[in-house]
């Protein structure tokens, strides 16, 4: 596997592999809203599906864990994980961010989603700045911040050049990825000593818990588990365990500051399945709102 990971060329496709992955999340929950027919206001059944997900790529994790890492005898992968590292992510990078993002979605277009999900990346840096020590704010790095959040708000115009900005849509999705990043935060400050796999796998499957019972609880109606529901519930947590699985990979076998401009793939996939797979529409605030964005984010990931 080292091999096979430390040729460029390989962990280069792979990578793009795993952004393509990440990009489909978008069209396949809205997808799979549309075949439930849940209503706007019935959150509850999104929460639920949002849980049923997350709990399928905790075991799927899991089973990545056992065949991948198993075999290394590594001290890192011999330390028992901190209860409380666990649960601080699965509340933050689980649960309160998907929670968020689930309903967000419901309420906003895909492609629009697509482009403030890319926003994490600036929100890191300002968390990072504040909650880490060696973490400073520098030019590029307000020239990146500026870039993005000027993307954002283009995007948020509609074409009569009038703001539309919904709390429970774009709001919901931009809280989605603040606690995103705050997790992304906290895991680099805390999480370095314990391996990537049971890490994710463990608070994949904790903070999916709750997402399923507040989901049973509230939803306003009864969902059919059909075969369409369990495909897109599998290729749901296909996506978030193989993505990640593949991504820990590269960075295990690659400089992370060399392989992290790749990211910015993500909000190009998920623009791009939005409006194949959704018939969104294809508008120039939208390219120009991305094209911020990503400047950026590239400014932001240069060496």
């Amino acid at each position: 596997m080292e091999k096979f990971f430390t040729n460029k060329k390989n962990s280069i496709l792979v990578s793009i592999f795993a952004m393509v992955l990440w990009g489909s999340a978008i069209p396949l929950i809205k997808l799979t809203y549309q075949h439930i027919d849940t209503g706007i206001g019935d959150t509850g059944s999104k929460i639920l599906l949002a849980g049923l997900r997350f709990f399928l790529a905790g075991l799927l994790s899991f089973i990545y864990y056992y065949i991948i890492e198993n075999k290394a005898k590594t001290k890192e992968i011999n330390e028992k994980l901190n209860i409380k590292t666990i649960l601080i992510l699965a509340l933050l990078q689980t649960f309160l961010q998907y929670l968020f993002y689930y309903i967000g979605l419901s309420n906003t277009e895909g492609s629009k989603a697509s482009v403030i999900q890319a926003s994490n990346a600036f929100f890191s840096v300002i968390i990072a700045v504040l909650f880490i020590a060696d973490e400073f704010l520098t030019k590029r790095k307000v020239l990146a911040l500026i870039l993005g959040t000027v993307g954002i708000l283009i995007v948020n115009f509609n074409g009569l050049g009038e703001f539309s900005f919904s709390l429970r849509g774009e709001g919901f999705v931009i809280m989605s990825t603040l606690f995103g990043a705050l997790a992304n935060a906290f895991l680099r400050k805390y999480g370095k000593n314990y391996n990537s796999f049971s890490l994710t796998a463990s608070q994949f499957v904790l903070g999916s818990i709750p997402l399923i019972i507040i989901g049973k609880i509230t939803a306003k109606q009864e969902f059919a588990i059909d075969g369409i529901i369990i495909l897109y519930l599998l290729y749901g947590a296909f996506i978030s365990a193989t993505a990640f699985s593949l991504w820990s990979l590269v960075l295990k076998y690659n400089q992370a500051s060399e392989f992290s401009i790749y990211k910015l793939f993500i909000p190009i996939f998920g623009t791009i399945f939005s409006i194949i797979f959704l018939k969104e529409a294809l508008t120039l605030r939208l390219i120009l709102g991305l094209i911020f964005v990503l400047l950026g984010s590239r400014i932001l990931n240069k060496k």
